[in-house]
């Protein structure tokens, strides 16, 4: 009953839940470790006192017997009590400080005194440029997430995996099924209109992410980026660097924060071979929730030949359902009434299979580990295939006692086939499939194509693609070769000074094939859409410099300075064709038509940078760092461009003798940090059309006034935190308060249609974010037998555009435009970043609906923000509970305030399946309002013509993305050497789950993570590809 009530007037007092558990937790566990409980009483009680070498008592040091459940803890004073034997062993362990053992004889009083691990001091994290630093002394935020973390429920994407783990780090998951393209922005957008996403190091490797494709507003397919080519099973650790006091020795490139990738390396000893399984299935999740009362057909009538079923199409204003024979478009009698459930008789159960084999091992003077991946991957979406195949060498090797390198190289080959299309392309399987009227089953429609490969059409509008043709017949395939490697060479003359000479290099070949078939309805004879042949290559050389000194006894130096030289190419080759001597045959050489368009973008930088780190007793740190580019892409007078940074840490436990504070550090940065524009904006170059006129060919100049005057543009970040870590590391919290000004941004502004041009690049946008991120978690049960580690993150970020171009007020962002009624994506002066602009209701100045004569609604002249399609809260539950061998991991993570235009809901509308569309179907709809003169005018509406004019009233279709998820599960069983007769070195069996459901969401009939791009116009949905959940099974298992 006591700690019942004990429990209660915490509850009362924290009034969260974290706080609840974890002092709820620490009690559970401190009951259970007491002398006072244990049954098995022994000869005398043992007492002492622990301090430390100063003489200073330690409270909370875990006294126990060794090989017995009994145990207590140290009081305020250091005192403690304990039953024991002679003969027995008293361990002594504390966080920070080196154990002890001391064995009971006949003494009655043992007191001691623990020295600090130096090693716990000195914990290192990897920092930018790949320098390991003491955590300590950070000045900025960092986060680690340990590989193993990544390779249970797994995503294809590593990406996807940082969803809801770290505070500030927001992810968008992929549109278009396995092997498609992640967007992660970390403390916000950066820039208006250009990449927004962090850089990605693999081991010392500046990799390449572009988004290698994206849909638009005709349409288009995800084409995946890079990041999706890394093996999760290859992964040691993932660190995210997020302010640009921790990024800005990468310079212009850390704008956008930066995610370190380190992978696995062999160790000294024993050859070691460690083989990862695992398999999933995919289903697909339905969110649509349409009318069922009412069938195919139009103004109320349902279909009553094939020519009425093809001209209703995919309309849902029929009569009422009931179950009567009716002629539909294949001429055929059918019921009409409710047919299955569309999205699940359509799409498949998808499946993943993905093998990691890996050898390590090494000796006094060389480390090694080879691993070998397979990953086979079948979507939800019909004939979608996705391979992956990657290769990683390691090697790490002592040339002398001064000499030493390292070298890694990875290979890995994607293919990927049967990309679906997304929005409203033609070809877009999911569009027909979802707005199939209930009477018409999706059966029907298979498999698409008559026996001549003609496709099987199903209504008049012959741009709405059968479902079952565009998955069977349409062709979008890709394939990409990527080579990532890295090789160095250290000399360390003395122990405390190093110079390394590095040389990185990213390559990859991409081809990408989208073809329209012969046989399609709106295109009989065929298109080869593209034939895409991109080489993309980037080097870079650096040299480092590194000191590490204790100047004194009471003073550290951390001192390094090095040198960069990237060289980077990237040329594509794009062939589009038409009029084909053979059908079904789709080669351009036998085309009528054909167009080539190649262009060869060059870039270089040349970098000096340097950082000095001193440290006072272990106590006050202070990093200073600069570094300085010089870029090829700005003009000659404003080509060189500066990052300095400075940081102060001091850890406040070290003076501050408090006994339930293991660690305390605040922190404070600034950094200035700054990014250069993309190839070719400062002159005028003419490019060629790819077309010819009597065999010469075409020439043309950029609509796009370049810019000889371009300046960098420029961000400046303050950022401070605190971090605790109480109670015997039982309970800890990191906090972050961050400021980023954003100036000079390059941007694309309008401009006159007179001027010959319809843009000019131009250095004007300003931007702010402003944020907190909070981290606060612990072990509130901890027991011989169970743990509990749980943690919570939150984000919040307001991401505000502060200035345009002079005069200017909002600009469109590049493919924000969405092809349903009136919605865009838009930069607005004093709003959020990406706002989703729609048409309102139009109202007269007294607020009375503005109608036409026939009194249907009409749409305001002007477009209305309607709030941003980014989320500014975000954050998530991450929890793992141990139960001697077994454990369960699952983790819950929730976005809010985000707002999303559905162009799915607005069709809906249209086609009469939303429920909002069933009122007034049988007498229509009385609607009453005023014309633009002041008219007041009433009238009645049939259902159709009435709900087909709200699907253009944009503005009905924005809700809320807000979401709690229950994102990941897995159920994990080690089992011990003495199961395993010492045949094998370890095994570990999961279960596992992934994007299992939704505990809450705000937007009707769709996913709240849906989207057809990943580029910066976030807010846009469309009839794209449906999300999946997964479950599955993984073995690892160590030989």
């Amino acid at each position: 009953m006591k700690r019942t009530l004990h429990v209660r007037k915490a509850c009362s007092a924290a009034g969260i839940m974290l706080l609840l558990m974890l002092a709820g937790g620490t009690q559970v566990a401190t009951a259970g470790t007491s002398p006072l409980l244990n049954k098995v009483l022994p000869q005398r009680d043992i007492t002492g006192t622990v301090r430390d070498v100063k003489g200073y008592p330690i409270p909370g040091v875990t006294v126990a017997i060794k090989n017995s459940n009994r145990g207590t803890k140290t009081d305020d004073n250091g005192f403690y009590l304990i039953p024991a034997d002679a003969g027995d062993v008293i361990v002594f362990t504390y966080v920070g400080y080196i154990p002890q053992e001391i064995i009971v004889n006949t003494q009655g009083v043992i007191s001691t005194i623990l020295e600090r691990d130096i090693r716990g001091l000195n914990e290192l994290v990897v920092t930018a440029l790949g320098i390991r630093r003491k955590a300590r002394s950070n000045g900025y935020a960092v986060s680690t997430i340990q590989g193993a973390d990544l390779t249970k429920a797994r995503e294809i994407s590593v990406a996807n995996s940082l969803e809801g783990r770290i505070a500030g780090v927001n992810s968008t998951p992929p549109s278009t099924g396995p092997g498609g393209s992640s967007r992660i922005t970390i403390r916000g957008n950066s820039s208006l209109n250009r990449n927004n996403q962090p850089l990605y190091v693999v081991n010392g490797i500046q990799m390449n992410n572009d988004n290698l494709g994206s849909a638009k507003k005709y349409g288009g397919a995800d084409l995946g980026d890079g990041i999706s080519s890394i093996n999760p099973d290859d992964i040691e650790e993932m660190t995210v660097l997020k302010g640009g006091a921790a990024s800005a020795l990468y310079g212009q490139r850390g704008i956008n924060g930066v995610i370190l990738i380190t992978t696995k390396s062999g160790k000294s000893g024993q050859m070691a071979v460690e083989l990862n399984s695992n398999i999933s299935i995919d289903k697909v999740n339905d969110f649509l929730d349409f009318q069922e009362v009412y069938g195919q057909g139009l103004k109320g009538v349902k279909p009553s030949d094939k020519a009425s079923a093809l001209s209703s199409g995919l309309q849902s204003f029929g009569s009422k359902l009931d179950g009567s024979q009716t002629t539909l478009f294949d001429g055929q009698l059918h019921p009409y009434s409710k047919q299955g459930n569309h999205l699940k008789d359509f799409y498949k159960t998808g499946a993943t299979f993905s093998n990691t084999l890996s050898v390590s091992g090494g000796n006094g003077k060389t480390t090694y580990r080879v691993a070998a991946g397979d990953l086979r991957s079948s979507g939800i979406y019909p004939n979608t295939r996705y391979f992956r195949d990657n290769i990683n060498l390691d090697l790490n090797y002592k040339l002398s006692e001064k000499w030493s390198g390292q070298t890694n190289v990875t290979y890995v080959k994607e293919i990927a086939n049967n990309r679906s299309n997304l929005s409203d392309a033609p070809g877009n399987g999911n569009y027909g499939i979802a707005f199939l009227p209930a009477n018409v089953k999706a059966d029907y429609l298979a498999p698409g194509a008559d026996p001549q490969g003609n496709e099987i059409v199903y209504s008049t509008d012959l741009f709405t693609t059968n479902p079952y043709f565009a998955a069977n017949r349409f062709i979008s395939n890709t394939e990409k070769n990527r080579v990532l490697g890295v090789t160095s060479l250290k000399y360390a003359p003395f122990s405390w000074l190093y110079i390394q000479g590095r040389v990185t290099n990213d390559y990859f070949g991409f081809n990408a094939t989208s073809i329209t078939p012969t046989g399609t309805a709106y295109l009989p004879n065929g298109r080869l859409e593209m034939e895409r042949n991109r080489q993309f290559n980037e080097m870079n050389a650096d040299v480092l410099l590194g000191i590490e000194k204790d100047l004194t006894s009471s003073l550290q130096l951390n001192f390094n300075a090095g040198a960069n030289l990237l060289k980077k190419t990237d040329k594509t080759n794009d062939v589009n064709a038409s009029g084909f001597a053979f059908p079904f045959v789709y080669n351009p050489s036998t085309a009528s038509t054909k167009n080539s368009t190649i262009t060869d973008s060059r870039r270089e930088i040349h970098s000096v940078y340097g950082s000095l780190e001193l440290g006072w007793q272990n106590t006050i740190y202070l990093n200073l760092t600069d570094r300085n580019d010089w870029s090829s892409t700005l003009p000659l007078q404003n080509n060189s461009y500066n990052y300095p940074s400075a940081n102060l840490s001091y850890i406040f436990s070290e003076t501050l003798r408090a006994h339930w504070l293991s660690f305390g550090k605040i922190r404070a940065g600034y950094a200035q940090v700054g990014g250069d524009a993309d190839e070719y904006k400062t002159k005028l170059y003419y490019t060629t059309l790819g077309s010819t006129i009597n065999g010469v060919p075409l020439g043309d100049i950029s609509s796009e006034i370049p810019n000889k005057k371009l300046k960098p543009l420029k961000a400046k970040e303050i950022e401070t935190g605190i971090e605790l870590k109480m109670f015997n590391n039982r309970l800890f919290a990191d906090f972050s308060w961050y400021n980023k000004q954003i100036s000079n941004d390059i941007v694309s502004a309008t401009v006159s249609l007179g001027s010959g041009y319809s843009s000019a690049i131009v250095n004007v946008g300003k931007l702010e974010n402003k944020g907190i991120e909070l981290l606060i978690g612990g072990m509130p049960v901890k027991t011989p037998d169970i743990t509990w580690t749980t943690s919570i993150n939150i984000a919040s970020n307001n991401n505000k555009v502060l200035q345009l171009a002079e005069g200017q007020t909002s600009m469109l962002v590049t493919d924000g435009e969405s092809r349903t009624e009136g919605a865009y994506i838009n930069q607005v002066v004093g709003l959020p970043f990406a706002q989703i602009m729609v048409y309102d209701f139009k109202r007269d100045t007294k607020g009375n609906l503005v109608v036409n004569s026939s009194g249907l609604p009409q749409r305001t002249d002007a477009l209305v923000a309607k709030g941003s399609g980014v989320a500014p809260l975000t954050g998530g539950w991450n929890n793992i509970i141990s139960y001697k061998n077994l454990h369960l991991s699952f983790l819950i993570d929730f976005k809010s305030g985000g707002k999303i235009y559905s162009g799915t809901n607005a069709r809906a509308y249209q086609y009469g399946l939303q429920k909002e569309t069933l009122p007034g179907r049988e007498g229509g709809i009385v609607v009453t309002g005023v014309t633009d003169e002041g008219t007041p005018v009433t009238n009645t509406i049939d259902a159709q013509t009435y709900y087909t004019q709200l699907a253009t009233i944009s503005a009905l279709h924005v809700y809320k993305t807000d979401f709690i998820k229950f994102r990941s599960v897995s159920l994990t069983y080690d089992f011990n050497n003495s199961m395993l007769h010492n045949k094998l070195h370890g095994l570990s069996v999961s279960l596992v789950g992934r994007n299992l459901f939704y505990i809450k969401k705000s937007t009707p009939n769709i996913d709240p993570e849906s989207n057809y791009s990943n580029a910066n116009a976030q807010g846009l949905e469309y009839a794209g590809l449906p999300t999946s959940k997964s479950f599955g099974l993984n073995l690892n298992v160590k030989f």
